[in-house]
C-alpha cells in the first residue's frame, strides 16, 4: 500500500515542500530510502523502526521503500522521521490516509517514540503561511519544543504531540492534537553591561556612538588592557531595539543554525557574535558541504566582533569583503546557490604591533621596525578601506582607573542614537535604515554639504589619496555626525571629524615603525 505524507525541509534559510512517499509491499524484508538522502536521513529507518516498536506498533516484515520528493534535491536533517513513521502506519492500515492528507509533519523521533525538536521550524511555518492554496483546516504538526518559534506566525494552526503514540491516537479519532500557544516577550531583558563601566576612553566612546548611529564598522587599535574588548561588548547596549521584521529574520537564521533558545522562541536582542581567530572561512561566512549560516549571518542586524583581528588568517578576513558591501553572502554549490543575509556592524580590535606596546609611553616596545610593518600589512588595503572608523584606544592611567566618577550610561547614549536613526529613516525610507547603507552618489548630491565642507572633503581626498569608496564612506560618517547633532546640513566640523577616522595606510604603519626604531 502506498502512502504520501506532506513534510518540508530547509535549504539555506528558506523552506520548501517535501512529499514523503512510503510504499509497503510484499517481498523480502527490506527498507530502502531514496530521493538523495544524507546520512542522517538514511539512519531514520533505524530510529523509526525502534520508535514504532516502543510505541506499541509493529513493523511488518515487508519491503518498505521511502521516497523523498523532489528526488533531485539533497535532503538533510532528522525532520523526516515523523512523516516516515506515519507513512508506514498508513501503509499498514493503522491510520486512514484521509487523516493525514491535509497536514504537514516534521519532527525527529527518539527510540522511545518521543518527538524531538528540529532546525528551521520558523522557516517552515513562514512557507506554509505564504502558501495561498493551503486548506483552511490544515495544520503544521511539529515538536513541542518548536512551538514557540512557529507561534511567531500566529495565523498558522499548530499541533505539537509529545510522542508518536499520542499523535496516532488523535489522528485515528479524526482530529489533530492542539498545541499550546506561546506568548512572545514584549521587551528585552535588562542589559548586564553598560558604557558607564568603562573608565575614560571618551574618544572611543564617541566613535562607537557614531558607529551605532549610522551602522558603521569600527576598528579599535590600542595596547593590551586598554579596554578594546570591553568597549566592543557594550556596543549592542546603545543600538536601537530591533523591529518586528528584523527580529523575525534573525530568529529564522538562528533556528536554521540550531541556536535558538526553545524557552524564548524569538530573538529580541541584537546579536553579538565574537568568533575566535581560529575560525575557518566556512565558519565565518557560511558554507560547508551542506551550507549553513556562518558568523556573519548569525550577527545579522547585530554586531560581529573580531578580537585580535590580525591573528585571523588573511584568507578568512578577505572573505568579509563581499558581505560588508552587499549585506549578504552568496554560496554557490554544484547542486544549488544559496544566499544568507549578513547585514552586520563590524567591530574589530588589534594591537599596534606584535608585542602591543608601540606608541605606549608606559611600556617599551620590543618589536623591530620591519616586524611592525609586516604585522600591519596583514590587514589588506581593500578590507581596511571598508572599515569606516579607525579609532586609537590608548592605555588608561591608573589614576583614571581608580577614579570613582561614573561615565554616561548606555541608556542616555541610546537615546541620541535612536534620534539620529529616526532622522535617517525619514530621509531614506524603509529600504535604507541608516547612513552606512545609503548610495554614495545620492549622498553626494543630497547630503547637504555646504561649500566649505565640500572643499575640505575634496582637499582631504587629494592629500590622503582616498579611493572613491573611501570618499563616500567619509561622507556617510560626516552625515551621521550631523544627524547626532540634529543638523540638517553637513558642516566643515563634521567632515573634519569624519576624516580623522580614516586610516593612513602605509604611512601610519611607517610612523609606528619609526616610533620603535
Amino acid at each position: 500500500m502506498l502512502a504520501a505524507i506532506h513534510s518540508a525541509a530547509v535549504l539555506g534559510i528558506d523552506a520548501y515542500d517535501v512529499t514523503v512517499e512510503v510504499d509497503v509491499a510484499l517481498g523480502l524484508p527490506q527498507w530502502t530510502t531514496v530521493g538523495l538522502p544524507a546520512s542522517a536521513v538514511k539512519e531514520s529507518r533505524e530510529r523509526v523502526g525502534a520508535a514504532l516498536l516502543n510505541s506499541g506498533f509493529t513493523v511488518p516484515p515487508r519491503r518498505i521503500t521511502t521516497n523523498l520528493a523532489p528526488a533531485d534535491v539533497r535532503k538533510e536533517g532528522t525532520a523526516f522521521d515523523l512523516p516516515i513513521a506515519l507513512g508506514v502506519l498508513v501503509g499498514t492500515g493503522v491510520i486512514e490516509a484521509e487523516a493525514v492528507a491535509r497536514h504537514t509533519f516534521v519532527g525527529e523521533l527518539g527510540l522511545d517514540g518521543s518527538v524531538r525538536p528540529v532546525r528551521g521550524a520558523l522557516s517552515i511555518a513562514r512557507m506554509l503561511v505564504g502558501r495561498r492554496n493551503a486548506a483552511a483546516d490544515s495544520a503544521l504538526v511539529l515538536p513541542r519544543a518548536n512551538v514557540a518559534e512557529a507561534s511567531l506566525v500566529c495565523t498558522l494552526p499548530l499541533a505539537a504531540p509529545e510522542t508518536l503514540a499520542e499523535l496516532v491516537e488523535w489522528l485515528t479519532r479524526g482530529g489533530v492534537l492542539p498545541a499550546p500557544r506561546r506568548e512572545v516577550p514584549s521587551s528585552t531583558c535588562e542589559d548586564t553591561v553598560d558604557f558607564s563601566d568603562v573608565a575614560g576612553q571618551e574618544s572611543a566612546k564617541r566613535a562607537l556612538t557614531i558607529a551605532a548611529a549610522g551602522g558603521h564598522g569600527a576598528l579599535l587599535i590600542g595596547p593590551p588592557g586598554a579596554g578594546k574588548t570591553m568597549l566592543a561588548r557594550r556596543l549592542p547596549t546603545i543600538l536601537p531595539e530591533m523591529t518586528g521584521a528584523e527580529s523575525l529574520e534573525v530568529t529564522a537564521i538562528h533556528s536554521v543554525a540550531g541556536l535558538l533558545d526553545p524557552t524564548l522562541g524569538t530573538v529580541m536582542r541584537r546579536p553579538f557574535r565574537a568568533p575566535h581567530h581560529s575560525v575557518s572561512t566556512a565558519g565565518l561566512v557560511g558554507g560547508g558541504s551542506s551550507p549553513r549560516p556562518g558568523e556573519v549571518s548569525l550577527a545579522h542586524h547585530g554586531v560581529l566582533f573580531l578580537d585580535e583581528l590580525l591573528e585571523f588568517p588573511r584568507s578568512v578576513l578577505e572573505a568579509l569583503r563581499q558581505p560588508m558591501e552587499d549585506g549578504a553572502v552568496s554560496i554557490a554549490r554544484a547542486s544549488a546557490s544559496l544566499r544568507f543575509p549578513a547585514r552586520f556592524a563590524l567591530v574589530a580590535a588589534m594591537n599596534p604591533c606584535p608585542c602591543g606596546h608601540a606608541g605606549d609611553p608606559a611600556h617599551q616596545c620590543s618589536c623591530a621596525a620591519a616586524d611592525v610593518l609586516r604585522y600591519r600589512g596583514r590587514l589588506s588595503g581593500p578590507l581596511s578601506d571598508r572599515i569606516d572608523l579607525h579609532v586609537q584606544v590608548p592605555a588608561v592611567s591608573l589614576a583614571r582607573l581608580a577614579s570613582r566618577s561614573i561615565g554616561e550610561r548606555s541608556a542616555s547614549i541610546r537615546e541620541r542614537v535612536e534620534r539620529a536613526r529616526r532622522r535617517q529613516r525619514e530621509r531614506y525610507g524603509a529600504d535604507t535604515a541608516c547612513n552606512a547603507r545609503a548610495p554614495g552618489r545620492w549622498l553626494d548630491v543630497h547630503a547637504g554639504l555646504d561649500s566649505a565642507a565640500r572643499a575640505l572633503l575634496e582637499d582631504a581626498a587629494d592629500r590622503l589619496h582616498l579611493s572613491a569608496r573611501a570618499f563616500h564612506r567619509v561622507l556617510r560618517v560626516a552625515r551621521t555626525i550631523a544627524d547626532l547633532e540634529d543638523s540638517a546640513g553637513v558642516a566643515s566640523a563634521h567632515v573634519a571629524e569624519a576624516i580623522g577616522y580614516r586610516p593612513r595606510g602605509v604611512e601610519s604603519a611607517a610612523a609606528a615603525a619609526a616610533e620603535v626604531a
